[in-house]
């Protein structure tokens, strides 16, 4: 059961990392220089709304295995040594992961919202600057993604 607890959670995580990387490393840089502002705005409405669906799931599927890794992991060392402890990469991947979840939801509920409704009135440069200050968002959180990744795999 904690094999595939832990094969969820990587799948779940390899789903947002890889969205994040696809978007920001071809997708967006492939629109912008193909695609008339009108038409990219909503090539990028259109994948946005796919991404962000899976991104929750993902979310949802992270926060569950994430728990039930974490709590199993402590009440194993509790068990162990008395004191229940979980390595530091852990903790930070833990600390991390609640921030990109923060960031995504300010994503989420504030710029795609704002850009939905400026594409939907035709506010071009609206939507514009939304999807500017969506897509500083999405690399805040790819970085932090990085972050978590390193520290889980680094820190001891």
């Amino acid at each position: 059961m904690y094999d595939t607890i832990k094969l969820l959670h990587l799948v779940a995580g390899i789903v947002w990392m890889g969205g994040m990387t696809f978007m920001l490393l071809a997708l967006r840089p492939a629109a912008l220089e193909v695609l008339e502002p009108p038409v990219r705005a909503r090539l990028m409405g259109a994948v946005w709304r796919r991404f962000f669906n899976l991104v929750l799931g993902a979310i949802v599927v992270l926060l569950f295995t994430g728990s039930h890794l974490y709590t199993s992991a402590f009440r194993a060392a509790k068990a162990a040594t008395g004191t229940g402890s979980v390595p530091l990469g852990w903790n930070l991947m833990f600390g991390i992961g609640v921030a990109m979840v923060l960031v995504f939801g300010h994503i989420y509920f504030a710029g795609f919202r704002k850009f939905k409704r400026a594409l939907a009135a035709s506010e071009l440069p609206v939507a514009a600057q939304a999807a500017a200050q969506i897509n500083r968002l999405v690399i805040l959180n790819f970085v932090l993604g990085w972050l978590a990744i390193a520290a889980v795999r680094l820190v001891h």
